[in-house]
């Protein structure tokens, strides 16, 4: 009997990949807006998705009720989470915001309770209390003087919010496989609304929803939305075989690789403190814990 079965190796392979396309976005959102690297990488994925779907011919095959679960996939996580994810990464760094985003397993549990009749057990409940303690250790600021009111508006509020909009897409994927398992239909239909979504509200967001970019960055993050197009997919078809409660803890632990990623290449762009391998070590750790429940 494995331990780990083929939906779980696809969690972690998606955890690798998303942890080292996040050194190329933290490189090429400074040549370009949040709101651009957004909806490059999301027009990435669903263009990869599209061409996986018509190769496989999954597209033509697809049916109306798992399409409208992908689009309101699309308004949660390629939508919301996403341009808060790199918002985030602008202000604070990617290791940060990184491992606060990893407290989604936390909402995870929470929401797969609620809608999936889902039971935690002792390892679910010290996971999430370790995520919490992460998290924590990783919000800490160094300048105490600050109100409620500057922290709140301080660059943790959109890693917070990426966090909890990223543990929705799981509960609603599926729903969706209860009709027809189409990962890659999802990931074309999902992150075309999620483009939708983040035109439709840049105003609203900081600096108005700019988007601008120079060549540098449009290289940098077309690269990296081809790693977006592998990490995703090996994510929508963990869901097809594991349950979210394993397989959305394991694709969370990308903080580690972040971390890894971020030692060897962005070493003069953001210093990793030992707050900060402390504070994903515990994100990690209660990911894992809650995992082997």
């Amino acid at each position: 009997m494995n331990l780990i079965g083929q939906g779980e190796m696809f969690a972690i392979a998606s955890s690798i990949i998303f942890g080292f396309t996040q050194i190329l976005v933290r490189q090429g959102i400074q040549n370009a807006s949040p709101v651009t690297a957004a909806l490059i990488m999301n027009s990435m994925v669903s263009i990869g998705g599209l061409f996986i779907a018509i190769y496989s011919g999954t597209l033509t095959n697809s049916t109306l009720p798992p399409i409208l679960w992908y689009l309101a996939i699309g308004i949660t996580g390629p939508g919301i989470a996403r341009v808060m994810y790199y918002i985030g990464i602008s202000r604070m760094g990617v290791s940060r915001t990184a491992g606060i985003s990893s407290a989604t397993p936390i909402w995870g549990v929470i929401f797969a309770i609620i809608f999936l009749g889902e039971t935690p057990n002792t390892l679910i409940l010290l996971g999430t209390l370790a995520v919490v303690f992460g998290v924590g250790i990783l919000s800490i600021q160094d300048d105490d003087s600050k109100s409620f009111k500057d922290w709140f508006q301080t660059a943790i509020f959109f890693a917070l919010i990426a966090s909890i909009a990223y543990a929705i897409p799981p509960i609603l994927v599926k729903f969706a496989y209860k009709y027809q398992s189409t990962p890659a239909v999802g990931m074309f239909f999902s992150f075309a609304m999620g483009n939708i979504v983040l035109f439709s509200w840049r105003k609203i967001l900081p600096e108005k929803g700019l988007i601008k970019s120079n060549k540098k960055g449009l290289l940098i993050l077309i690269t990296a939305g081809f790693g977006g197009i592998a990490s995703s997919w090996f994510l929508w078809n963990a869901f097809t075989i594991a349950d979210v409660t394993t397989a959305l803890p394991l694709s969370r632990t990308a903080p580690i690789w972040v971390v890894v990623f971020s030692k060897i290449f962005l070493g003069k762009i953001e210093i990793i403190s030992s707050k900060i391998w402390i504070g994903t070590i515990l994100v990690v750790l209660g990911g894992i814990s809650i995992v082997m429940s």
